[in-house]
């Protein structure tokens, strides 16, 4: 997966911020309004019991996280 930096007037910054859900990244809310191919897990949370699914959102956002740092740690070695 590849990252791109995009510019944004604040005033859409401002409406893709608002639309913005627990756990969600930016990616995932251009891809829930825009439309995707590839289903979000967070979209089976629906499909389990509000513990189990807000446990599977915390496991995400964790995972999101640890790889983040990951990635962060590979590009400081790259340079």
């Amino acid at each position: 997966m590849g990252t791109k930096t995009i510019s944004l007037e604040d005033s859409a910054y401002g409406k893709l911020k608002a639309a913005k859900r627990a756990g969600e990244s930016f990616s995932d809310i251009i891809h829930r309004l825009l439309g995707s191919r590839e289903p979000s897990l967070l979209e089976f949370t629906k499909l389990l019991d509000r513990k189990a699914s807000e446990e599977l959102v915390r496991t995400i956002a964790r995972m999101r996280e640890e790889d983040v740092a990951l990635q962060r740690r590979r590009m400081t070695q790259v340079r």
